[in-house]
């Protein structure tokens, strides 16, 4: 018998008791995606920053980069770089797990910009990698920069166990700390673009 036998004998045995972990596992994940838009949403209002804070599509963006109302770069909470979302291969099965950065997932704040097209974007994004990577935000292989943010599995344990789940937070908001000390320099990039 192989052990991949074995270990599909013993989930069919476990199904029922599987299949409701699978339930709560999504229900947490959920909870903890909630909880990283309000402290999106609370951290930008603090710093004075414009965004949209809905579930499918949460972003901040400091007020001079809005151009006509409309924000010509943003940061954005998402899975980490060459992860699909479909979970298949070495990427995790669910959003949970790269929330606190397990089983190969990552949680990350992005940066995404509208201010020209990607093949304009990536030759400036290249010459500005170095700099960026020392507020540590680095370059993807598909030219958008971003910074790990993913959350500590422990803290997220103890304080789902407290009833505090803002407790767990920490790594968001030092991201985007990293993204508010960055901002000049993306500023920087931005104004380089708009000339390309």
């Amino acid at each position: 018998m192989t052990d991949n036998a074995e270990l599909d004998g013993l989930i069919v045995e476990n199904l029922l008791d599987l299949d409701a972990a699978a339930k709560r596992i999504e229900v947490i994940g959920e909870n903890i995606w909630e909880s990283i838009i309000e402290h999106l949403d609370d951290w930008a209002k603090k710093q004075g920053w414009k965004g949209a804070f809905e579930r499918d599509n949460p972003w901040t963006a400091p007020q001079e980069w809005f151009l006509e109302g409309q924000p010509e770069a943003w940061f954005y909470p998402d899975k980490g770089p060459d992860d699909t979302g479909e979970g298949i291969g070495q990427e995790p099965y669910f959003w949970l797990s790269r929330y606190l950065g397990v089983a190969g997932g990552q949680l990350c704040l992005w940066f995404g910009q509208d201010s020209t097209g990607m093949r304009k974007w990536k030759p400036l994004a290249k010459e500005h990698a170095r700099v960026l990577a020392e507020t540590d935000f680095h370059l993807s292989d598909s030219g958008n920069f971003y910074t790990v943010c993913s959350l500590d599995s422990k803290a997220v344990a103890a304080a789902i166990a407290d009833g505090r789940l803002e407790e767990a937070m920490t790594p968001l908001l030092e991201a985007l700390e990293r993204a508010d000390k960055a901002k000049t320099l993306f500023s920087t990039l931005l104004a380089k673009a708009r000339k390309a």
